[in-house]
């Protein structure tokens, strides 16, 4: 069982090539980090905050998509029309919670997306039929496998605590932490060894033209997209 990035096809409602959701990454991120609470930037950001509601019900995260667009439209709508009307310590508050949870949000929850939705294959076959070179697909891919991988070893480090009623006894949180981290460090050195061990014995390293089994190509939905995010780019920057 390949553990990390899933099979799109098995989960998605529509299927967007990893090329295409790249470039919705990269444009979500940059309009939310970026665009002001005012003028065509802050519709671009209330378009940009919709895409990872979309792109959530594609793969069935029904509630998490439900709690996302209540959450993020309430930060966005107060960025435009509390923020302007409020000042003093009020307005800097409001400004610090809007900003980091509409800024981030989105951009965190495409990331998520590309990882849930995108088989490792699928995701160095894209890379490749761009050109980018090895040094970049390699750690890319290793880093893409690597969390979901340590999210299971956290996992399995609460539960043996648990079999044990470690956690029951601990009242001391620093203490707690200690029994967590220390198992979850040893993990990291173990996991990034494993998974760069693994790239390389799939022939990742090798620089000649290697064969893919699964199939990737542009289909209409994504010319669709990818024009939409250019187009979204250039209205950015130029308004």
């Amino acid at each position: 069982m390949e553990v990390g990035l899933q099979s799109a096809q098995s989960r998605d409602l529509f299927h967007l090539d990893p090329r295409t959701k790249l470039a919705i990454l990269i444009t979500v991120g940059i309009i939310m980090m970026s665009g002001k609470f005012t003028g065509p930037e802050y519709i671009l950001r209330l378009i940009c905050a919709l895409i990872p509601f979309l792109l959530l019900l594609s793969i069935k995260s029904f509630r998490a998509a439900c709690v996302y667009v209540l959450l993020m439209y309430s930060m966005v709508l107060c960025e435009g029309l509390i923020i302007p009307h409020t000042k003093g310590m009020i307005n800097l508050m409001i400004m610090i919670i809007c900003g980091v949870i509409s800024r981030f949000g989105p951009g965190y929850l495409c990331g998520w997306y590309v990882v849930r939705s995108t088989s490792v294959s699928e995701f160095i076959t894209s890379m490749e039929r761009m050109h980018f070179p090895n040094v970049i697909t390699i750690p890319m891919s290793v880093m893409f496998r690597y969390f979901p991988t340590l999210k299971e070893d956290y996992l399995s480090i609460h539960d043996a605590m648990k079999m044990r009623e470690i956690g029951k006894k601990i009242k001391n949180p620093f203490t707690y932490i200690e029994y967590i981290l220390v198992p979850i460090m040893m993990s990291t050195v173990r996991i990034a060894n494993d998974l760069s061990a693994a790239s390389l014995t799939k022939g990742l390293g090798v620089n000649r033209i290697r064969t893919h089994i699964c199939k990737i190509g542009l289909r209409f939905i994504d010319y669709f997209m990818i024009i939409s995010m250019v187009v979204m780019l250039i209205i950015f920057y130029v308004y």
